[in-house]
């Protein structure tokens, strides 16, 4: 399933509408005016989040919406929003926006800005009470972020750290990253291919990449990004990653599973950062140290009746059993059987992609019409980059000690109160904290 049709389905599920109506609307064309300035760079990274989602277009005439950023003077007659943004405030409007200050944004900052000003743009051009709904104006202030001040930021080593997963969420903290003093070594771990629904918004693909493993060109397309921090591909399972290593002290951890999460806790990583998105409506950031008194991977990702209903369709729908599924990853022999439900498929290819992959590649053909399939949805490219750019704030308020809360719940269509921030306790019934034995290996491992 290409990109695009990725997008027509999300918006078609949010809509109630049918795909080529919200196909149709995604075919609508931005464009973006900036004046000279700060504003220039700012008006790029917006176009960034949008490209993956709507058409951009450099002719007033063929525009749909126009984003006037910086106080730029208006190029086209079609509808505008205003944006402008400094140092300390960044303002989104339908309504033209007053000057604000001189000084300019920290890029870390002016990323986070963009994901809110291409919500607000999105829904300008959808045009439809069902779409969440974005503020009028759209405000986020760097304090409301809790980061310390940012330029002249002390190096963050990350040597010893691995970032779980190479998706979209990987891809958004690893553009945020870039704006960080890091240095050391991050290990990328991922044992998937890309697939053509991926690049609609993983921001460091490309059509040239489908095919590829993930971590592979994830590596290769960040690593000029990075001065003093080495990027390394590993192209396997992280329970395969982990048996190499004595134990991980940094686990920054971007899979896009509830059961995946559980299961990495029982590495015990020293240290979690975590990010994750409800298709496009939410973003969740968890982070903790071990010895900890609050809420773990497992605490916060606790199993769900949804979550075995989805496995159950995947099941059903692939004509295999519910342990196979529990999996995560196909095998030869699980191939096999898949492909004696659907001949039209070649088991070689099916081998190390993951069931839910799969499954919604069946769903976007129609060849599978459950209704559970239909609700297998992928987030926007802004979405998912939010939750990587959040990711990196909670890294700088971690290792600057700010991390006095440990989940952070964000509606990425309004501003990131800081009130959303809250510390979760650990649950009585966790698959690991509830463990005995969990407690003597935090211990052995952490003190």
């Amino acid at each position: 399933m290409s990109g695009a049709a990725e997008n027509a389905r999300m918006l078609a599920a949010l809509l109630g509408v049918e795909e080529d109506e919200a196909a149709e609307r995604l075919q609508r064309r931005v464009l973006i005016t900036a004046d000279d300035g700060p504003a220039a760079g700012w008006a790029a990274e917006i176009a960034t989040m949008l490209e993956r989602t709507v058409l951009l277009t450099n002719d007033p005439a063929q525009a749909d919406v126009e984003l006037l950023v910086g106080g730029a003077a208006a190029r086209a007659s079609a509808p505008a929003v205003y944006a402008a943004i400094d140092a300390e405030c960044a303002v989104v409007s339908r309504a033209p926006v007053g000057p604000l200050g001189a000084e300019p944004p920290h890029p870390l900052f002016a990323m986070i800005c963009a994901c809110g000003a291409a919500a607000v743009v999105l829904n300008v051009v959808v045009d439809d009470a069902r779409l969440p709904p974005t503020p009028d104006p759209f405000e986020v202030r760097l304090a409301d972020l809790g980061l310390p001040a940012l330029r002249g930021l002390a190096p963050i080593d990350l040597s010893g750290a691995v970032l779980v997963g190479a998706g979209a969420v990987a891809h958004g903290f690893l553009k945020a990253l870039r704006h960080l003093p890091v240095q050391g070594r991050l290990d990328v771990v991922d044992p998937k291919n890309v697939g053509s629904g991926n690049i609609n918004r993983c921001l460091y693909l490309s059509d040239g990449d489908v095919g590829d493993p993930k971590a592979t060109a994830l590596v290769a397309h960040a690593a000029s990004d990075f001065l003093h921090l080495e990027l390394a591909q590993e192209i396997l399972e992280f329970k395969d990653y982990v048996a190499k290593l004595p134990k991980v002290p940094l686990a920054i951890v971007t899979v896009d599973s509830r059961r995946a999460r559980r299961q990495l806790q029982k590495y015990v990583p020293g240290k979690v950062l975590d990010a994750s998105t409800t298709d496009v409506r939410g973003v969740v950031v968890h982070s903790h140290i071990q010895p900890t008194a609050g809420a773990c991977l497992a605490c916060i990702y606790q199993h769900i009746p949804d979550e075995a209903a989805r496995e159950r369709s995947i099941a059903d729908g692939l004509g295999i059993s519910l342990d196979e599924v529990k999996q995560g990853f196909i095998d030869g022999a699980v191939a096999e059987k898949i492909c004696q439900a659907y001949p039209s498929l070649d088991p070689g290819k099916l081998v190390g992609k993951a069931f839910d992959t799969l499954f919604r590649e069946l769903c976007g053909e129609q060849a599978l019409r459950t209704p559970e399939g239909r609700q297998v949805l992928t987030p926007f490219a802004f979405v998912s980059a939010l939750a990587g750019a959040l990711l990196a704030v909670e890294l700088v308020r971690q290792a600057t000690g700010r991390a006095e809360t440990n989940y952070w719940q964000v509606d990425p269509w309004r501003a990131h109160l800081p009130r959303m921030r809250r510390m979760r306790s650990k649950i009585p019934d966790c698959e690991f904290c509830s463990r005995p034995e969990a407690d003597t290996a935090v211990r052995h491992l952490w003190g």
